[in-house]
């Protein structure tokens, strides 16, 4: 039997499920904000807290959670559940090295750059270093499939 190699296709595959494993984790959080008795909770714990600085942002964190509507919270768990299945899909398509999940994945991280862009160079945003990383190492990923891409076509083409 042959034994698989982690490659780049298998790393970003990795990246990929890592990812998803994250927002599902996410989503999860968010869909327990819906609870009022965890909020209730949060609360009693923040002001349970000596360091004034973090006590005054996690209270600024709550209040805000607060002010979601059910409707608010719902849709954005909706819309991470959808994403996450969509990193799931390509990251075990890249894993299997199915040639849709290299188009698929090369084609959707293309479609973030120009919003990464923007974010990055916003004036109001106030986590740019993470924002370039992310930018940084989706167009990687994006260089990466599409010279693979290309690479295993021109193979092919040969090997015909």
């Amino acid at each position: 039997m042959q034994r698989r190699r982690l490659d780049g296709l298998r790393l970003i595959g990795l990246f990929k499920i890592g990812k998803a494993l994250l927002l599902l984790l996410t989503s999860y959080g968010a869909y327990r904000l819906l609870n009022p008795a965890l909020l209730e909770r949060l609360h009693e714990w923040v002001y349970s807290l000596t360091d004034n600085l973090e006590r005054r942002l996690l209270e600024r964190g709550i209040d805000w959670v607060s002010t979601l509507s059910h409707a608010h919270i719902g849709g954005f768990v909706a819309v991470t559940a959808a994403y996450t299945v969509v990193l799931l899909t390509e990251g075990i398509g890249l894993w299997l090295r199915q040639r849709w999940a290299e188009w698929l994945t090369a084609i959707a991280s293309t479609t973030l750059i120009p919003f990464e862009i923007y974010k990055a160079f916003d004036p109001a945003s106030h986590h740019r270093i993470a924002v370039l990383c992310t930018l940084a190492i989706n167009i990687a990923i994006v260089v990466y499939l599409f010279t693979y891409l290309r690479r295993t076509r021109i193979n092919d083409t040969n090997a015909a």
